[in-house]
């Protein structure tokens, strides 16, 4: 029993020893090893996309700042957007908000570049940042010749206006009530005031020099506030991109074309705001209206994209010949109007007419694109540059598995059918063609298309 014991101390003791001997082995390191390395963490950058291609932007619809003329989008952020383009090379892309509450609700969402809207001078954001100065203004007490209101110690201001306000103490409105409205926005008051619904309305002198002109009844009595910068927010993610837009904005504010577009739409002078306008001419996009509806409502279309394709044709001025004997409102070529059953001895209601029959025609090919606004980019880039081409990029999506039902994909495939290498593929079956001018021509029809469907919101 005694041998036993002393035989198991001695196992425990050689297995102590041997312990400690491998955790020294395994300690200390040999002199010819190094440590491995750690693997090294990335952090991305907040802005590496220097070559954006779309820089996106968010417009309020605001009466000095975006409007439909004759047809075609204009006002002074809108034309400001325009040289922005030009300015960086890149496509801006403007997208028409009505309501300043979804307005504010994108500042969360990270979905634009650039958000226009007035902010008050303490606005701060986590996720955007405040360009330099576009452009300035300063609030305006703008009152009727008359008012049937009871109400007329109100002075009216749309919620969406965030300037400083303040009167001279001897001013006769000095002790006036201020009352904010969630209901109605400036344009919708300075309607009222001419109507005589109410006494006084303050809104940015921007705003009510443009909309004056179309309200007889209405006038500026006096300034309501000290004056206040204009500026664009922008997405702080986009670092390279953000001080592009402010040294254009810093170079191009010494332009005599940026003190052409302040005369142009901010002067009382302006004889583009007093003689170009007339209150009659904001009520349709074009004097053809009445019939667009009419043949839009019979073959199933909006309205307002059928007048967006004629004013891309034609800005809506009859009787015009184009290139290969296209004529009329909606530049049919020959074939398809004896196709349709029309000449060019036909008025311009049978043009329209035959137009919006060969848009259905289009239409039965691109059935099976279930969103909507898909497929009027594909009838648009058809009636533009015939089937066949869109076909054949269509058939260059499938071959290299990209889905030919997405626009954005089909459109990069029609670009390239101007390369003798996709010219020559046997999927083509239509042949050369230089594609970038049709989808040009589809993005602007579109484009102008929503701005359409954001001035003219009722179908």
């Amino acid at each position: 029993m005694k041998r036993a014991l002393v035989s198991f101390l001695i196992m425990l003791l050689a297995a102590s020893v041997l312990g400690v001997g491998l955790y020294f082995l395994t300690a200390i390191k040999p002199s010819n090893l190094e440590e491995p390395k750690k693997p090294e963490v990335v952090i991305p950058q907040t802005d590496i996309n220097t070559d954006v291609d779309v820089v996106r932007a968010l417009l309020l619809f605001h009466a000095a700042d975006y409007f439909v003329y004759r047809g075609a989008p204009i006002g002074f952020q809108y034309d400001m957007l325009k040289e922005l383009k030009r300015g960086l090379g890149r496509d801006v892309e403007v997208i028409i908000e009505t309501d300043p509450n979804k307005m504010k609700k994108e500042l969360f969402g990270n979905n634009f570049d650039i958000m226009i809207m007035d902010f008050h001078a303490g606005f701060v954001h986590p996720f955007f940042e405040r360009s330099i100065p576009h452009s300035y203004s300063y609030p305006v007490l703008v009152s009727g010749a008359s008012a049937n209101s009871t109400h007329t110690d109100t002075i009216w201001v749309s919620s969406d206006f965030s300037a400083k306000l303040f009167f001279d103490k001897n001013a006769p409105y000095y002790d006036y009530i201020i009352q904010k409205t969630h209901d109605y926005s400036t344009e919708e008051l300075f309607e009222k005031v001419d109507n005589g619904d109410i006494a006084y309305l303050i809104c940015d002198y921007n705003q009510a020099v443009t909309l004056i002109p179309f309200y007889s009844n209405v006038q500026i009595l006096d300034k309501a506030g000290p004056q206040f910068e204009r500026r664009w927010i922008l997405n702080k993610k986009n670092v390279q991109l953000n001080e592009d837009i402010n040294h254009w904005l810093l170079d191009f504010k010494k332009t005599p074309k940026y003190r052409w577009l302040l005369q142009k739409y901010f002067s009382p002078e302006s004889s583009f705001i007093h003689k170009s306008f007339t209150k009659n001419q904001t009520a349709d996009i074009s004097q053809y209206d009445a019939i667009i509806k009419k043949y839009a409502k019979k073959y199933n279309f909006d309205w307002r994209f059928v007048a967006s394709i004629i004013f891309q044709e034609t800005k809506f001025i009859p009787g015009l010949t184009g290139k290969g004997g296209s004529y009329g409102l909606m530049q049919l070529m020959p074939a398809v109007m004896e196709f349709h059953g029309i000449s060019m001895a036909d008025d311009d209601e049978t043009n329209i007419r035959a137009g919006i029959q060969h848009l259905h025609y289009i239409q039965k090919y691109f059935d099976d694109i279930e969103d909507e606004d898909e497929k009027l980019y594909f009838i648009a880039a058809s009636y533009n540059a015939g089937r066949g081409h869109i076909f054949d990029a269509q058939r260059l999506c499938i071959k290299y598995n990209v889905d030919h039902k997405k626009w954005k994909n089909v459109s990069k495939y029609l670009k390239l059918k101007s390369q003798r290498e996709f010219v020559a593929d046997p999927v083509v079956k239509s042949g050369y063609y230089p594609g970038a001018h049709t989808v040009r021509y589809a993005d602007r029809v579109m484009n102008r298309y929503l701005v359409y469907k954001t001035a003219y919101p009722t179908p």
